[in-house]
């Protein structure tokens, strides 16, 4: 479905957040990127969808090829959806609206000046009220608990239509109780849709409860790839051991010491 080949990250400051690595993610697959604050996974993560750009290394997606380009990162987003810690929600918006701007891929700029099609807004409904939200669909988000909040942010993303889902740490906000509620609606959809989701967690609890597949990352080194139950307290070990730096600007872009394009 989508394969990261050599990829690697390193930062103006010269912060190594990522060493090379190879790695593919399989149609369907529920993958949890585990590690500690600056391990590593959202660097990985955001260059999944072209957030961050590689030093070196390349993204391939099934039916685009390389993602080495603005038009095909373009096709790339539009069916990729991201579902962000910080919901990324226009407050005084309401949840519909908010919901909505996962369609402005789809179209040209003067488009997007334009109202959506009524199909568009049908489309955006459904996906409110499958994450239960349907009688909230008029509401300003900012008005909206953390956890409601997250699940606009879900509900956005499958407004896409998308075929891979990348969620960035999608509960480290929330109480454990909501972020358990969040993670078994995504988890629920993700398998019911037969997405293909990539998610960053440092909670153990939640990657063993969810993950058919952990990535587990440390100093921006891969140190275990395997099914959840394969890791144990050594593999723990490993992973919360070992903490490195890891810028969290969105705008802060590695330097290209590579021929990536």
């Amino acid at each position: 479905m989508i394969a990261v080949e050599e990829l690697e990250v390193v930062y103006p400051n010269g912060t190594r957040a990522l060493d090379p690595v190879s790695l593919g993610f399989a149609r369907g697959a529920f993958t949890v990127l585990l590690g500690s604050s600056g391990a590593g996974k959202s660097t990985l993560l955001r260059a999944l969808n072209g957030l961050v750009t590689p030093t070196r290394g390349r993204v391939v997606v099934d039916g685009i090829g390389a993602v080495d380009g603005r038009r095909r990162l373009a096709r790339h987003r539009r069916r990729t959806g991201m579902i962000f810690q910080s919901h990324q929600l226009i407050g005084r918006v309401s949840v519909l609206g908010n919901v909505l701007t996962g369609r402005l891929g789809y179209h040209g700029a003067l488009r997007t000046l334009l109202p959506f099609a009524r199909a568009e807004r049908e489309r955006a409904l459904e996906a409110i009220e499958r994450v239960g939200l349907i009688d909230y669909a008029l509401k300003r988000a900012d008005t909206l608990s953390g956890g409601q909040q997250q699940r606009v942010g879900i509900a956005r993303a499958l407004v896409q239509v998308p075929a891979l889902i990348l969620a960035d740490e999608p509960v480290a906000s929330l109480d454990p109780a909501t972020a358990a509620r969040v993670l078994d609606l995504l988890h629920g959809i993700c398998k019911a849709d037969r997405l293909t989701a990539v998610v960053s967690l440092h909670q153990l609890e939640f990657a063993r409860r969810y993950a058919d597949r952990i990535v587990a990352l440390a100093a921006g080194r891969v140190v275990f790839d395997g099914p959840p139950a394969a890791f144990g307290d050594r593999e723990a070990a490993a992973v919360y051991g070992r903490i490195a730096a890891e810028p969290d600007d969105f705008d802060l872009q590695p330097q290209r010491t590579g021929t990536y394009a």
